[in-house]
């Protein structure tokens, strides 16, 4: 590939903000922009955001890359198990974004608790308020709708607003948890059992089809630059670092942390699909893991990068076990209360610091150990995101977990792995054309004996066991 190579505006639209960047075919750079986003909290549980917000910081990131370069395709990363409501006719937005964090659905899950094994046997997902579906039923339970409504994720509000048209990418659908994952398409039975009418939902498309818009002239674009790449923020990091490759299995961190990788065997999601053809996937998810260092900052009036940068003073083992909305994999236990144990008087900041960063690795090593249960081996695994750049918590999840960890040099994958995939639904590459880019990783291997990392694990585990009881 020349000098020449084409540009690609990636946008990736993330629960703290949403950045555009100018990424070549090789791989590289050029230009990278942020706008903040906020987030609220009405009640306990709930966790919202505003769409038009997101559209209005989606449209300035990009103007910002746009004014500067001149852009031959369009990729999406987002935020995934979103849900909001607009009117299909105006586009005005009906409700606020309800995040993957929210939990106002809590009790809706519990009454569809008898389904759980039927709902998790079409989509691969376990019940839970995370997903968009109980969210959605939810709104439709307590708030009046009339007239010709639309109801998507955030790749469906940002694409209808570019005038692509009512669309959900395949694997962003798959975590909404109305979509048969062996099919590919919409369950009615799910339909039912969430009472969301078919006509109210998108068109499920594939992750590198190209649309036409009509609405770029908002990014600083010509409509004929295509949208041709579209991917749930996880998905893409997992094909940055060449998913399709067996065995490359991902942990991607951020507030929460995705682990993901291809497999047939059980399959939890879409990770993508190319030319109509799905790939699946297994994937675990951690609800509370970059957001725990946040809330102990707060909490402590001091900012996340200082715990962090304290942290490997710690000189006792403190446990948090952050289950402040309950526990996601591999526990999915809505019961389960946030703790901290193990503290003396002796106990410092670097220690409930270190014990921050020590509860992300030890989440993961618990899905590491229920993945082997399942039959599924890694010897290695990938690492992406802000946590990624944390090297103490990446030696950490390397003496955790027995494993070697490949943290990436390249901090933006979500947005390289759209841009990626769409640069092919463009034409302008083919898988051959990415897998010859090379990826930079800096290598953790453990420096515990299995002695020792067991003896470090049996206080974590003894505290989640506690996080557990009932009553």
């Amino acid at each position: 590939m020349e000098n020449s190579s084409p540009i690609i505006l990636a946008i990736d639209q993330g629960s703290g903000s949403t950045k555009a960047l100018a990424i070549n075919l090789k791989g590289e750079v050029l230009a990278q922009a942020e706008i903040k986003i906020n987030t609220t909290f009405p009640q306990s549980g709930w966790v919202e955001q505003d769409p038009e917000e997101i559209w209005r910081s989606v449209v300035e990131a990009s103007i910002q890359i746009t004014k500067a370069h001149k852009i031959s395709a369009v990729g999406l990363s987002i935020q995934r198990e979103s849900v909001l409501f607009w009117e299909h006719t105006t586009g005005k937005a009906l409700t606020n974004v309800i995040t993957w964090q929210d939990r106002r659905a809590s009790d809706l899950a519990e009454e569809s608790a008898k389904n759980a094994a039927r709902v998790k046997e079409i989509t691969g997902l376990e019940l839970d308020p995370m997903f968009s579906a109980l969210k959605a039923q939810w709104l439709l339970e307590n708030q009046n709708f009339t007239g010709d409504i639309c109801i998507g994720t955030i790749d469906s509000w940002i694409a209808f607003k570019l005038g692509a048209g009512h669309i959900i990418e395949s694997g962003s659908a798959s975590r909404t948890q109305l979509l048969d994952i062996k099919t590919g398409q919409w369950s009615q039975e799910l339909l039912d059992l969430f009472k969301v009418d078919l006509k109210t939902l998108p068109r499920v498309c594939s992750s590198d089809e190209k649309h036409i818009c009509t609405n770029m002239q908002e990014l600083g674009l010509t409509n004929a630059v295509p949208l041709s790449g579209i991917m749930g923020d996880s998905h893409a990091a997992l094909f940055a670092h060449k998913g399709w490759i067996s065995g490359n299995f991902k942990a991607t961190f951020g507030t929460g942390t995705s682990l993901m990788g291809l497999t047939e065997t059980k399959p939890q999601t879409i990770a993508w699909s190319l030319g109509e053809k799905i790939t699946r996937a297994a994937e675990a998810n951690i609800l509370s893991t970059g957001s725990t260092l946040v809330w102990l900052a707060q909490l402590l009036d001091t900012t996340p990068e200082d715990l962090a940068n304290l942290a490997p003073e710690s000189t006792e083992q403190v446990e948090i076990v952050p289950a402040f909305n309950g526990l996601g994999a591999p526990w999915w236990d809505r019961e389960a209360t946030a703790i901290i144990a193990g503290l003396t008087r002796g106990s410092s900041r670097a220690d409930l610091a270190a014990a921050a960063l020590r509860s992300t690795a030890a989440q993961i090593n618990d899905v590491l150990e229920d993945f082997a249960k399942s039959g599924i081996k890694i010897d290695s695994l990938y690492a992406d995101g802000g946590g990624a750049r944390n090297q103490y918590l990446m030696q950490m999840l390397a003496d955790l977990s027995g494993k070697k960890i490949k943290s990436s040099q390249l901090l933006e994958l979500s947005a390289f792995g759209a841009a990626m995939v769409a640069a092919i639904g463009a034409g302008l590459a083919t898988i051959s054309d990415i897998e010859r880019n090379e990826m930079k990783y800096d290598e953790f291997t453990p420096h515990l004996s299995d002695e020792e990392r067991e003896k470090a694990l049996k206080t974590w585990r003894k505290a989640v066991q506690q996080s557990r009881m009932k009553g």
